[in-house]
């Protein structure tokens, strides 16, 4: 039986390791200098080279003519390690030995010096999937080993490992490869198995293996013995269900115009193929990421074929980065892990990022109050009365009500027009029912939205911008919710872009023309005070009539 790729490929020494320089460098010198510690932990993603590390490691230390700071892999314990047959190396896997027992026997036989190595490697691998009890047996083991020992702890998710454990180990972050090195790497393995693959068809595989080099070479031989030693672009699509990326990146462009009635009729005929729409949702996803980078210029090395760079950039010169992040919004909540053959998610998605560009009428504040008119002089005309309405029987017998035509004077003047202030406050109030209509959906517990329409008052005074409200209970709820730093900052970029410029917002409580604080009726009552003096405190009201 043939020895897959990415374990006859896997790197024997640390200059080999793609992608973790800093790593590998620093592991390298530790060796060098002798000063190895008694436990190392290794973080990270799948297939990024963890565990290779860990053996290369163990290698290094127990070299009996290490070249600065490698292996030879030429001595009988070098040998022994590449071959799987050392004994000084233990691997464990911790998500089948991962109760107290195992942890135990372990802590039993480490006393037991090495066969024939310098030191005695544990490899513990998905070290997170250990049990409680289980960390705890291993926290003395790890805290105060042997000498001959030497731990290393690997784990895809370090959020789980305890914090005990990780402060006892060297912390070293695996990061996810790079596109480019990955497709350097598949090169020289395909140059070293006489493959014969396009460079077109080693990018995909390698943006489809999300940083993982082992993934990128899995998929690698998988293509090979699909479509032979000599495969294309359109091998690597046919093979991942990858073949509608064109077709993802005409619905990209729809999204981008949108055009909800061509979105549709492709969701249509993808589903009319036989294609998973799942994989059209992802490819729509990794499109409109890549349209982002270049948006913002952070696009440097996509991965992507020139032509399809170039369809990129020119749809982000035509879409708004407002836009932009709303469709990355709205598609990103699209769930289809569920019915993935339902095409009513992606559907609404499409005509909801669409209908969400409607231009938004911008309402006007009302005028103040005209004021009551003074009594007229005593030799002004007096104003005929208006006369009483008539009752008339109509033709089943009842009667029927005709109200009176109103009197309309010749010379009645125009109303006035609406005064709006000029400057900064007027800009606030011309655009005040658009920051409104924005915070509709923002807030926590309370919506900012209808908050904001019982802002009776508002001032700007430099760069602050003052809310009034004249309840206690509204000040409280906008206060609790701008106390979130995310609320308080997408409060502060619809201002914003309402405004022209940024502003700090503050609340605060309407104050009476003479006694400070306004009180409503509710709260002068003698039982309300007698309650708020015991510690009460007023949530709500509501005025007379509600």
């Amino acid at each position: 039986m043939s020895e897959v790729l990415y374990r006859k490929w896997r790197p024997q020494r640390l200059d080999e390791v793609v992608g973790q320089e800093p790593i590998t460098q620093t592991l390298r010198n530790a060796v060098l200098q002798e000063r190895v510690a008694h436990a190392y932990l290794f973080c990270g993603p799948r297939g990024t080279g963890k565990t290779s590390t860990a053996r290369i490691l163990a290698k290094a230390i127990n070299c009996l003519s290490p070249q600065d700071g490698e292996p030879d892999n030429a001595c009988h314990i070098c040998v022994s390690i590449n071959e799987g047959r050392a004994l000084d190396l233990i691997e464990i896997d911790a998500a089948s030995n991962r109760g107290i027992d195992d942890i135990r026997n372990l802590s039993d036989k480490i006393h037991y010096t090495p066969n024939e190595s310098r030191y005695k490697v544990y490899i513990v691998d998905e070290v997170h999937m250990l049990t409680e009890h289980a960390f705890n047996a291993l926290l003395k083991t790890l805290e105060e080993p042997p000498g001959h020992a030497i731990f290393v702890l690997a784990t895809t998710e370090a959020h789980k490992v305890p914090l005990t454990i990780i402060s006892r180990c060297q912390r070293f972050d695996f990061r996810r490869i790079p596109v480019d090195r990955i497709v350097d790497k598949l090169r020289e393995l395909c140059a070293a198995e006489d493959f014969e693959v396009d460079d077109d068809a080693l990018r995909v595989v390698a943006r489809h293996a999300t940083g993982s080099l082992r993934d990128a070479e899995n998929l690698l031989e998988q293509l090979v013995v699909s479509y032979g030693s000599s495969t294309t672009v359109e091998n690597v699509n046919d093979l991942l269900g990858l073949g509608g990326e064109e077709m993802a990146l005409e619905f990209v462009e729809s999204i981008a115009n949108s055009d909800s009635e061509r979105g549709l009729k492709q969701i249509s005929d993808i589903m009319g193929q036989g294609n998973d729409l799942r994989q059209l949702l992802q490819g729509t996803m990794e499109y409109l990421r890549a349209v982002l980078l270049i948006k913002s210029n952070a696009g440097s090395s996509l991965g992507y074929q020139t032509e399809v760079t170039v369809k990129l950039q020119s749809l982000a010169d035509s879409i708004s980065l407002t836009h932009l992040v709303n469709v990355l919004k709205i598609f990103s909540k699209v769930d289809m892990r569920r019915d993935g053959s339902s095409s009513l998610p992606l559907e609404l998605a499409l005509v909801e990022s669409s209908t969400d560009l409607v231009p938004v009428t911008v309402a006007v504040a009302a005028p103040p109050p005209a004021p009551a008119a003074p009594n007229p002089p005593a030799n002004a005309p007096q104003r005929p009365p208006r006369p009483a309405p008539t009752r008339s029987q109509g033709t089943s017998g009842y009667n029927v009500y005709t109200p009176p035509a109103s009197p309309v004077p010749d010379n009645q003047p125009d109303p006035p027009p609406v005064a709006i202030p000029s400057g900064p406050a007027g800009t606030l109030e011309t655009g005040w029912g658009e920051f409104v209509r924005a915070m509709r959906h923002t807030g926590k517990r309370f919506k900012l939205g209808a908050l904001l329409r019982g802002c009776k008052e508002r001032e700007v005074s430099g760069d602050l911008i003052t809310l009034k409200f004249p309840y206690l209970s509204h000040v409280e709820r906008m206060e609790q919710e701008l106390g979130d730093p995310a609320t308080r900052r997408e409060v502060k970029e619809v201002l914003a872009n309402v405004m022209g410029r940024p502003y700090e917002v503050e609340i605060s409580l309407i104050e009476s023309a003479g006694n400070g604080v306004r009180t409503s009726a509710a709260q002068r009552s003698h039982l309300v005070r007698t309650a708020m003096q015991m510690g009460a405190r007023v949530v709500d009201e509501k005025e007379e009539g509600q």
